[in-house]
C-alpha cells in the first residue's frame, strides 16, 4: 500500500488568486470611501463649530448629516477589515492548533460568519424597504433615510463575498496544507504585530532593532 500524494493545489490557486485580487479592489475602494467620509466628517465638523462660534451661522442639519455619514464609515470597511482579519477575535483556541485542524475550525468559523452574515442582510434589507416605503426621514432637515440604511445590507453583502472566499481558501488549504495561501488572513504572534506596530510608528529600522521579552514564550515552552 503506498501514500497517493496530493496536487498542491497552485493549477486552481492561481485562478483563485485572480479573483482575491480583483476582489479586493473594490473592498479597498469601499474602504476608500469610508476614508474620506471621516475626512470629510473632520472638515464639516470645523465648519460648524467656526460657523457657530464666528459668526453664528451653524450648518443646517448639522446632526442629521453627521447621523447618515456614521453608517458609510462604519459599515463600507468591514470587508477590507474582515480581508486584513482585523476584526476582534479571541485566539486562545485556535492558537493550540496548526495543519489542517487550525484550517478547518477556521472554516467551520468562517462558515458559521456566512450563516449570521446572511441573516443580518435579510433583516437589514428589511428595515430598508420599511424605511423606503414609508418614507422615513430625519427629525431636523427631513433626510430621507432609506439610502443609510440601503448601505447597511450592500456593505453586509460585500462582506458575505469575503466570507465565501475565505471560506474556500481554509478548504483548500485544509485539502493542500502546503499550497499557497490565498484570500485568508494570516494571524501573526504578538511579537510580529509588535514589530508591525512599530516600523508604522518609528519605521523600519527601529522594528528591526526592538528587543521583545521572552518571559512568556519561555513559560509557554516549560
Amino acid at each position: 500500500m503506498t501514500a497517493k500524494t496530493l496536487p498542491d493545489g497552485n493549477a486552481s490557486g492561481s485562478a483563485f488568486a485572480a479573483v482575491d485580487r480583483v476582489y479586493s479592489k473594490l473592498e479597498n475602494f469601499l474602504n476608500g470611501i469610508s476614508a474620506l467620509t471621516i475626512f470629510m466628517v473632520m472638515i464639516i465638523g470645523v465648519t460648524q463649530v467656526f460657523g457657530r462660534k464666528l459668526i453664528n451661522a451653524p450648518i443646517p442639519g448639522y446632526i442629521d448629516y453627521i447621523e447618515q455619514s456614521m453608517i458609510i464609515f462604519a459599515f463600507f470597511g468591514i470587508a477590507y477589515c474582515q480581508r486584513l482579519g482585523g476584526h476582534v477575535r479571541m485566539d486562545l483556541f485556535m492558537a493550540r492548533f496548526n495543519g489542517r485542524l487550525l484550517y478547518f475550525f477556521e472554516a467551520l468559523a468562517t462558515l458559521v460568519g456566512l450563516v449570521v452574515i446572511t441573516i443580518l442582510i435579510d433583516t437589514s434589507w428589511l428595515h430598508f424597504m420599511r424605511a423606503y416605503e414609508y418614507g422615513d426621514s430625519t427629525i431636523d432637515i427631513s433626510l430621507p433615510i432609506w439610502p443609510a440604511k440601503l448601505v447597511i445590507p450592500l456593505a453586509f453583502g460585500v462582506l458575505w463575498v469575503r466570507f465565501l472566499l475565505q471560506f474556500i481558501g481554509f478548504i483548500r488549504l485544509f485539502f493542500y496544507p502546503n499550497a499557497e495561501v490565498i484570500a485568508v488572513p494570516v494571524i501573526e504572534d504578538v511579537t510580529v504585530q509588535a514589530r508591525n506596530e512599530i516600523e508604522d510608528a518609528l519605521g523600519e529600522e527601529a522594528a528591526r532593532d526592538a528587543k521583545f521579552d521572552e518571559t512568556y514564550g519561555k513559560k509557554g515552552k516549560k
